[in-house]
């Protein structure tokens, strides 16, 4: 797919929930591997100065937002509101098409705890979904490492879960010699969503802070408020440069 336009100098796809999944799943029955990465603001800021990069996401079959900010981006470039992409619709299709089909997936996570806290929140609502998983221990494997163990596996699905400095690392170095049919980049779109549906604990819920405990769990919260702020900043001075 190349509808797209230019978000921060980068080519993001513009594609509808509907469309984005139905172009995933036909990739899923191709025999050659295919990437779709999702973008945050914080991934937008860091291509926009470095063309390498860039060129590597772009070259993804699909480039989509991960985040509510990156989406809503999407439209003020394009002037109106275009058919809706919600990231969290999109995966429902693509994991219960994966459930119906028995295909396995691989992922790849900064921890042991983020790998359960996402393993349990897909399994939730799918019991029978087949997952297994790669993540960094203390003695911080290369990512040459992390290429084998998923290559051992040799997974339907390549999830990787990754902080963005580390995924765009395994993209660039060993986007050709991992074995997968489909890679999906998600950063923290499945560990944020399962801090955001876990339980609060009892004590937590009887001081009635439950949001603000939530908020500070999801991952890279700070840098990620200002990575919208500065985003938002960007696109308004380029706005302002492209008026007559």
């Amino acid at each position: 797919m190349q509808d797209r336009i230019q978000l921060l100098n980068v080519a993001v796809d513009i594609a509808s929930t509907k469309t984005a999944s139905n172009a995933t799943i036909g990739y899923l029955k191709e025999e050659s591997s295919r990437v779709v990465y999702f973008l945050n603001s914080e991934t937008l800021l860091s291509l926009e100065e470095n063309e390498d990069l860039r060129a590597i996401v772009e070259d993804s079959e699909l480039v989509l937002p991960g985040t509510a900010s990156v989406n809503a981006s999407i439209n003020q470039v394009l002037g109106h509101k275009r058919e809706s992409f919600f990231v969290e619709s999109f995966f429902d299709t693509i994991l219960d098409y994966v459930v119906e089909m028995g295909y396995e997936i691989l992922i790849v996570a900064e921890n042991q705890d983020r790998f359960i806290s996402i393993q349990e929140n897909i399994q939730e609502k799918r019991p029978f979904i087949t997952l297994s998983g790669v993540f960094l221990t203390e003695q911080e494997e290369s990512t040459g490492h992390i290429v084998n163990e998923i290559n051992s596996v040799a997974p339907d699905i390549l999830l990787v879960a990754l902080e963005e400095k580390r995924q765009l690392e395994l993209l660039q170095e060993y986007r050709n010699q991992i074995n997968a049919s489909l890679m999906m980049f998600t950063g923290t779109v499945f560990y944020n969503k399962a801090v955001a549906e876990a339980e609060v604990p009892e004590k937590i819920q009887k001081l009635r802070i439950e949001n603000l405990y939530k908020w500070y769990r999801k991952d890279g919260r700070l840098r990620s408020m200002f990575s919208n702020m500065k985003m938002k900043l960007k696109l308004k001075k380029h706005k302002r440069k492209q008026e007559p």
